[in-house]
């Protein structure tokens, strides 16, 4: 949690230097999958990229791959996805919706005694993502609530793990 923080931080002073008033958000999530997103707006779409990892909240340990260890194959994601919006009651709400991709990286332990004895697992496949953005007054903050789901392709052809998460970002 605090190198998550830390990272967020990170960015947001990256970022701010180079972006323009209200066309970046700095963001963390909470939910299916944990994670920070980095996302540049245009004029009705959006480009949302986000690294972070799946905590196993809406699938068991023993839905992918059997692992001994107690996480269970949860590993680090990175998505990126291209997003459509449409704004509501004077731009203080948006509605997002879009597909994209997705790559994993997860690491299994056959005993959970022995901690060099391991598999890893690098998968991938399409995204897809709606959600609801609601803007502050007079702050550059925001907070989302957004679902979707991933399609794994390889190496489990059709494992589908869904997703949702609510989060705050800054906007600048």
């Amino acid at each position: 949690m605090k190198k998550a923080f830390l990272l967020a931080t990170l960015l947001i002073s990256v970022f701010s230097a180079f972006g323009q008033p209200e066309k970046w958000a700095v963001g963390f999530e909470v939910g299916e999958p944990i994670a920070v997103s980095i996302r540049k707006y245009g004029d009705r779409n959006a480009l949302d990229i986000s690294v972070g990892s799946y905590i196993g909240l809406f699938k068991s340990k023993d839905n992918y791959k059997v692992s001994n260890d107690d996480l269970g194959g949860v590993g680090v994601m990175f998505n990126a996805t291209y997003l459509w919006y449409v704004t509501f009651f004077n731009d203080r709400m948006t509605a997002y919706i879009g597909p994209g991709v997705q790559v994993n990286s997860r690491r299994y332990y056959p005993d959970r005694d022995v901690k060099s004895v391991h598999t890893t697992n690098i998968s991938t496949g399409p995204s897809a993502t709606a959600g609801l953005e609601f803007f502050f007054a007079e702050r550059p903050a925001s907070f989302f609530v957004e679902g979707g789901g991933y399609l794994e392709l390889i190496p489990k052809f059709f494992y589908f793990n869904p997703n949702l998460s609510i989060g705050i970002r800054h906007n600048f």
